[in-house]
């Protein structure tokens, strides 16, 4: 996949995809938050039914994205791989 923005993130929103780290060449950098995210996230431990396989960078600065995690009512799911 080529480097993503928040907007195609957006296809995403009720659906379940996986994130997948990497050191170099992140489809998309991503900062996890408390409050105040872009998107509402909930991470789970199960990758079935998963539509899309991301590969991210975790920063403390400078994110495509903001993801503030939440128990109920994600944009979306997400499974660490």
């Amino acid at each position: 996949m080529a480097k993503m923005t928040k907007g195609q993130l957006n296809l995403f929103k009720g659906r379940k995809v996986v994130f997948q780290t990497v050191n170099s060449s992140p489809d998309l950098k991503i900062q996890v938050v408390k409050s105040s995210g872009d998107f509402k996230v909930k991470f789970v431990d199960s990758k079935s039914s998963a539509v899309e396989t991301i590969k991210i960078q975790v920063v403390t600065s400078s994110p495509d994205v903001k993801l503030q995690t939440v128990t109920s009512s994600p944009d979306f799911e997400v499974f660490m791989a």
